[in-house]
């Protein structure tokens, strides 16, 4: 450098990045929401959606659903500022439907993940027809508190959160004429994430843990200690074995959807 040559000033270059920005930001704040289909269309996700209203930025799904399952509308805001760090993120609520609730999902762009945040929902289990519990219908409702999930290639990162259902209440209001209500933490756990859900009321105890794998590949394991004749033999019918002084329930399969 000759003495007395000033450096070359980053100022032009800055303002070309804050002016593409700025372009970026104003297309998607009239850019139509629709243009989001193709994307999610060539997902593969088990996702119907009736319309989508709005813009990129601030829009909404109407009428989504999951196989037979009506989820909702579902309404969104996505924050232009989390793409300078790599990141996707967008808040949300939903109602309307099966579910109701609010938080954020986050698609993390270099790690290739994803995660929910700040999120409270619940889930009318009654919307589920296809499948049954312990060989009873689905009712009541599931509520996840606070939850935190991070979902990578590799399965569950982290988790955090309390989740309730009331899903045995019922049956248990006919059986023992007491209320039955589960609650417990979200965890991981080697890639899995772990629900462990206990309940008990003067006629005994119950304990439900889910697992999900990576490939979405979920188990559930019941246990319940009653300690009568006449209700353990009705456990039996409906599928419950003989475990280490309780009755055990064991099922795997795969998670495709509420409604598939």
């Amino acid at each position: 450098m000759r003495e007395g040559a000033a450096p070359k000033s980053k100022r032009p270059t800055r303002l070309i990045f804050v002016g593409a920005l700025s372009f970026v930001v104003a297309l998607g704040a009239f850019a139509p929401a629709s243009l989001m289909a193709p994307l999610i269309n060539a997902s593969g996700a088990n996702i119907q959606y009736q319309e989508i209203t709005g813009t990129i930025w601030n829009g909404a799904f109407r009428g989504v659903s999951t196989g037979e399952v009506l989820l909702g509308d579902i309404d969104f805001t996505i924050r232009p500022a989390a793409l300078l760090t790599g990141r996707a993120s967008a808040g949300f609520t939903i109602q309307d439907g099966a579910a109701l609730g609010s938080g954020r999902i986050n698609l993390h762009l270099l790690s290739q993940s994803v995660s929910i945040s700040d999120t409270s929902v619940a889930f009318d289990l009654s919307a589920v027809r296809r499948y049954s519990l312990f060989g009873i219908p689905y009712q009541g409702r599931i509520e996840a508190r606070d939850a935190n999930i991070s979902w990578s290639r590799n399965g569950c990162v982290n988790a955090a959160g309390d989740i309730r259902t009331d899903v045995l209440d019922s049956s248990s209001k006919t059986l023992v004429g007491e209320s039955l209500l589960l609650a417990g933490p979200a965890e991981c756990e080697s890639g899995q994430m772990h629900v462990t859900l206990r309940g008990a009321n003067s006629q005994g105890r119950t304990e439900i843990k889910i697992a999900i794998d990576q490939e979405l590949t979920y188990r559930v394991m019941a246990s319940v200690d009653l300690g009568r004749a006449d209700l353990e033999n009705n456990l039996r019918r409906l599928g419950f074995e003989d475990g280490d002084g309780v009755l055990v329930y064991d099922v795997v399969g795969a998670l495709k959807g509420a409604g598939s």
